[in-house]
């Protein structure tokens, strides 16, 4: 995970002398940069046997059915909308009474996270004790889409799918006055 802030006031007419000062002087740019690779995610929901009488069908038992793994699912991803992971690096359980499915948690790398948020300030002096600031910001500037939720239920239609992503682009316009 990395996350870099920063803020930077222009350098010129900070003073805010004159009619040209008060037009081109106090401006301010700041903002915020995030870059996390992806969160692991579990993959469950193998055939609802509980050969071993573990509680894994049990809905207040923090076990779950988990189907088997026989490949790297994160080696080779398609990484792509429709699959995000190797979908045939996992199986289900034989019926027939054995172990449980041998699948670890967290086995799956999730999608990662990439934002940049913008902001740029225009702070003007009206008097010895009043001045105002104009703020535009933009979350996600660059309009990135992040991938957010990836089913992992082996049993559904839409296993290994990308299933939501996060928040577009956001503009936001302010004004504040300080008295």
């Amino acid at each position: 995970m990395l996350t870099v802030s920063y803020i930077y006031e222009l350098p010129f007419y900070r003073g805010q002398q004159g009619f040209a000062g008060h037009l081109l002087g106090g401006w301010e740019l700041s903002g915020i940069v995030y870059a996390n690779s992806g969160l692991p995610l579990t993959v469950t929901g193998g055939r609802s046997i509980d050969p071993a009488g573990l509680g894994l069908l049990d809905g207040n038992s923090f076990a779950g059915r988990r189907p088997n793994q026989i490949s790297n699912p994160n080696s080779g991803a398609p990484h792509t909308f429709d699959e995000w992971f190797n979908i045939a690096a996992f199986a289900n359980p034989p019926n027939a009474a054995g172990p449980p499915g041998d699948a670890p948690r967290g086995s799956v790398r999730g999608p990662g996270l990439q934002r940049w948020d913008v902001s740029l300030f225009k702070n003007t002096k009206v008097g010895e004790h009043v001045s105002t600031q104009f703020r535009a910001e933009a979350f996600n500037i660059f309009n990135h889409t992040n991938f957010d939720g990836v089913r992992t239920t082996l049993q559904s239609g839409t296993f290994g799918r990308i299933i939501s992503t996060r928040d577009p682009r956001i503009l936001q316009l302010a004004l504040k006055v300080y008295f």
